[in-house]
């Protein structure tokens, strides 16, 4: 199945959805995934270095973003194809560290061995061109630096389990309704059975020039926190 994940398509479905777009999510998850990005944050401080500038992509409204000034770091550039999505960030976040910009991770407006730290939260399963955006991250990171990927990934095509009935059934129907949208979560269902396998991706983000760090299975196979570190 082919998806449209051209830029101005997913710019408008995440405009679209963006006023309702954290209720849903901490709904869908039971509000598993602001735990996701806290283990996310703790597991860095366990890495003992210093993040001096991070930059988190796809960054939406902000949630990951707000979890990472707990870092302490110099400077926070947050970037997203939505502008709706961060006219939300911007009311969620005040913080004279945060650089909040409209840029996607094909084409960013960073300086090349300028990061320490990169995140993506929920965003890789939409960009149009991974490998492409996998070595513009390369290009800003600085040797060394970390790349972490918080994502929904393809499971077993074999497995079928009540999670299916929800995941397939249940969030499309009642995402739609709330959001108002047509098919926005339809979208989401689609983007994550057509996606990659986790092992599918840390092996594309190894032979992108990334050295696999650590993976945590947060939930059921499908939800997963990747670590890479750039070399």
């Amino acid at each position: 199945m082919k998806i449209d994940k051209s830029r101005n398509q997913i710019s408008r479905m995440f405009d679209d959805i963006a006023p309702k777009y954290d209720f849903l999510n901490h709904l869908f998850t039971m509000n598993r995934d602001k735990k996701w990005r806290r283990e996310i944050v703790k597991y860095l401080k366990t890495l003992s270095r210093e993040f001096e500038n991070v930059l988190d992509i796809a960054s939406g409204t902000g949630d990951l973003t707000l979890e990472l000034l707990k870092l302490n770091p110099g400077i926070i550039y947050s970037c997203d194809i939505s502008p709706k999505m961060l006219d939300i960030q911007k009311k969620k976040i005040e913080s004279n560290i945060l650089k909040i910009e409209i840029a996607d991770a094909e084409k960013l407006p960073y300086k090349n061995n300028s990061i320490d730290l990169v995140t993506i939260g929920f965003g890789v399963r939409n960009f149009n061109n991974l490998p492409k955006a996998l070595v513009e991250i390369k290009r800003v990171l600085k040797k060394d630096g970390i790349l972490v990927v918080l994502e929904m990934f393809s499971r077993n095509k074999g497995k079928k389990d009540i999670f299916d009935v929800y995941f397939k059934k249940l969030m499309p129907k009642v995402g739609n309704k709330v959001s108002k949208s047509t098919n926005a979560y339809n979208y989401l269902i689609n983007s994550v059975n057509t996606f990659l396998s986790v092992e599918e991706f840390t092996r594309l983000g190894e032979v992108s020039g990334y050295s696999h760090i650590y993976s945590k299975n947060n939930f059921l196979n499908i939800v997963h926190t990747v670590y890479f570190q750039k070399y």
